[in-house]
């Protein structure tokens, strides 16, 4: 391959990095998350949830329970005075279940007591008549069995979402094709297991009003929800989102916000609730579980033909992301890979399998790891490494998207393989077992490109502030939230890097309505690349604000913006401080709007943006046992200039234990809709024992007048995590790997199976 430019690569793991801006408060709890919100007076809230995953409700009675001292408050759908369902593209689900119940632990009432122990006994006494129904389990019969039409989950029927593309002479790429492979692939359902389980607290305001404090990603949009279900003005709901102790998608969508809403709207007192583990397990959205058919060819000399692919999802009882996490599927399912042509097709079924939502890597994981099997395979048939063939078929910088889409050019692609196929790591040998045969050593590359921002016609625009505040900080005020990813520094860095004063000079303010504009949710991994451009735009007229305010007080003086204040060639002649309270009301302070510039002739929900990441992972399978241990990953992320290399850094390492723990341990197995695990004990998650050595090559390069900057880092790594591991695991097994999490007993499986000719 060949570049206008060298490679530039940051190695983030060997630099010095500066200790996090909000490192002191979180480790000290002080203040704490928002469900550490705990004061004398407030109302413990408690939810009674569906013990049956599809039936009918025939009667609610909660007379006992509001007879029982101590209770404030007892709700269900009928004391809703506004809208009572919620929803982003599909309006689908109820804050209290009205008609209808559909997974297990939907919430049918509530309750607001003195007390804890109050509030259980309060639902004990009440009491629900249903008529079971037949869960619908299978997403696959959901659409096309019995269950699609005898009970199905909504009235509607079981399709939630259906998706498709189709280009190119299908007829005419089968005939040029020589070699092809088609296959089945599985992904499981997955617990985002953030630390803090979702919760928070509802305070009426004493004026008519209500406010929120409650973890989430978009304040504005939770302020609006509750606001419409009460019946209240907008202006009248004041929501606080901010930080939030882990997400990963999970706390995206409203959640309990509402129920406790209505629980201290109808109390007037301050109420208190937080889920438990089991219940946050049985409540909270889980990674969307996929059936994928796919099937690749390619000529002789390894150019790929035709792509053709089949995804069914299972989005559980509601919605929430669902359609969003589909299109992002089909849009991923071709990868950074040029076809003669393309048929793809995915469908999206309501089950009674809890909920699936949003959830890093966000659809394009499940596919991805399909995709990268076919390649491998592919390559084995042809007679080519891994990495040749993955060169030999990468779309140009220049070429449309993978649905034929106009995007912003960008070789991070290319250099992504390019620095990959250069590591020592994959220039060793890709298959080895240990002295005693008792160990077997993999090592697979995977290539991938992820998408950045929303999809066109999403919540794209974006507002926010920078101002001068009254003891002279200069505050950046957007409704964003801190979820973990060091939004706090990398706003200081960004702001010293495009503004020219110091970092400590900057005081990010976020995620409060009543503070910050609308700048729409902190997902997608916008947030690093919005606060970029904003900050870029507002450079220029935010010095000549401060400039303008300084002439009025030193006319005579010529000044420039510095670190701490304005400054002339003898040194620092007003700080900020000074300047502030000299200009009182007049202060500088500019509006940020940015609007979503997807090209027009885009088609709906396809993106325009795109980063790129290689990554090579080594596996060590233990052949007595079937355990899977993943010893080393490289990463190579072509993802533009890096914003807050400690964000950076740990973005990139988290999200790929996450990935690499989809493809050997986790799976939240659901059986007749009920969940077989409802706490950590039987749901393992990956610690910093099973982290494998990471190495993090951060390639900044990006076109000249490349109009983005940086890609988002937030979830990248999980997308090339997951089929790095499996295209090892492949490689150590000599088996193609098609359903995941590859436990002990597929591994033995496998094993017993014997090598594959097709696997390299």
């Amino acid at each position: 391959m060949e570049f206008h430019t060298p490679h530039h690569i940051r190695e983030l793991g060997l630099e010095a990095l500066p200790v996090r801006p909000d490192a002191r408060a979180k480790l000290g709890g002080n203040p704490g998350f928002l469900s550490d919100r705990i004061q004398p007076g407030q109302l413990r809230g408690a939810i009674l949830g569906s013990p049956h995953p599809h039936a009918r409700i025939l009667r609610i009675d909660t007379s006992a329970a509001q007879a029982l001292p101590g209770v404030h408050a007892v709700v269900t759908h009928a004391d809703i005075p506004g809208i009572k369902h919620y929803g982003l593209r599909k309006v689908d689900r109820p804050v209290l279940c009205i008609d209808k119940v559909r997974h297990v632990g939907d919430p049918v009432a509530a309750v607001a007591a003195v007390d804890m122990e109050t509030a259980q006994q309060a639902l004990a006494l009440i009491r629900v008549d249903y008529e079971p129904l037949p869960p619908v389990c299978d997403p696959g019969a959901a659409l096309d069995g019995t269950a699609a039409s005898e009970q199905p989950v909504h009235q509607d029927g079981n399709l939630l979402h259906a998706a498709s593309h189709r280009q190119g002479d299908m007829s005419a790429a089968r005939a040029s094709t020589v070699h092809r492979v088609q296959d089945s692939y599985v992904t499981p359902r997955q617990m985002h297991a953030f630390l803090e389980t979702e919760g928070g607290v509802a305070e009426p305001d004493g004026a008519g009003g209500l406010r929120l404090f409650f973890g989430g990603h978009n304040p504005a949009r939770e302020k609006q929800v509750i606001a419409d279900m009460l019946g209240l003005p907008h202006d009248r709901v004041h929501a606080v989102a901010t930080p939030v102790g882990g997400s990963y998608g999970g706390k995206d969508e409203l959640t309990i916000q509402p129920i406790a809403a209505l629980l201290a709207w109808r109390a007037q007192r301050p109420v208190r609730l937080h889920l438990t583990r089991p219940q946050s397990v049985d409540l909270g959205v889980k990674r969307h579980p996929m059936q994928i058919e796919m099937q690749t060819g390619c000529d002789a000399q390894g150019r790929l033909t035709y792509h053709q692919v089949q995804i069914v999802a299972d989005t559980g009882a509601y919605a929430t992301h669902g359609p969003e996490v589909l299109d992002a599927a089909l849009e991923h399912a071709p990868g950074p890979y040029r076809y003669l042509a393309l048929d793809l097709g995915a469908r999206l079924a309501y089950t009674n399998n809890g909920i699936a939502g949003a959830f890093r890597g966000f659809g394009a994981v499940q596919v991805q790891f399909a995709l990268e099997q076919q390649m491998d395979r592919l390559a084995a048939l042809v007679g080519m490494t891994a990495d040749a063939f993955r060169a030999l078929n990468l779309a140009a910088p220049e070429a449309p998207g993978p649905l034929g889409q106009h995007v912003v050019p960008f070789d991070g692609a290319q250099r992504a393989l390019d620095v990959a196929r250069q590591q020592p790591l994959w220039r060793g040998p890709h298959r080895w077992a240990s002295a005693d045969g008792r160990h077997l050593h993999g090592v697979g590359l995977t290539l991938i490109h992820r998408s950045d921002g929303f999809g066109k016609g999403g919540p794209s625009d974006c507002r926010m502030e920078l101002a001068l505040a009254a003891d002279g900080a200069i505050e950046l005020r957007c409704g964003f939230t801190e979820l973990g990813q060091n939004l706090v520094g990398t706003i200081q860095s960004l702001g010293a890097q495009h503004l020219g004063c110091s970092a400590d000079a900057i005081r990010p303010v976020l995620g409060d309505t009543r503070l910050t504009p609308d700048s729409g949710p902190v997902a997608a991994s916008r947030a690093t690349t919005l606060v970029w451009r904003a900050l870029q735009e507002a450079a220029q007229p935010w010095q000549q604000a401060l400039l303008l305010a300084a002439a009025r007080l030193l006319p005579d003086i010529p000044l420039h913006c510095g670190a701490w204040g304005l400054e002339s060639a003898a040194g620092l002649c007003l700080s900020y401080a000074d300047l502030a309270k000299a200009s009182g009301e007049q202060a500088p302070c500019i509006s940020l709007d940015l609007r979503a510039e997807d090209p027009e002739g885009n088609a709906h929900d396809t993106h325009f943006v795109f980063g790129a990441c290689a990554a090579i992972a080594q596996v060590c399978v233990d052949t007595w046992s079937g355990m899977v241990r993943v010893q080393r990953l490289v990463m190579c992320t072509a993802l533009g200039p890096v914003a807050s290399a400690q964000g950076y850094l740990g973005q990139m390492e988290g999200g790929a234990l996450m990935g690499l723990a989809m493809g050997t341990q986790e799976e939240l197995a659901c059986l007749d809709g009920h969940y077989q695990a409802r706490n950590l004990d039987g749901y393992l998650i990956p610690t910093l024992a099973d982290a494998p050595e990471m190495q993090v090559l951060a390639i900044e390069n990006i076109p000249e007048g490349d109009p983005i900057g940086p890609r988002g880092a937030g979830e990248i790594s999980v997308n090339l995590a997951l089929p790095a591991v499996a295209n090892a695991l492949a490689a150590a097994l000599q088996r193609p790997i098609t359903q995941l999490p590859m436990t002990p007993e597929r591994v033995i499986a496998l094993l017993e199976a014997g090598a594959e000719s097709s696997t390299p």
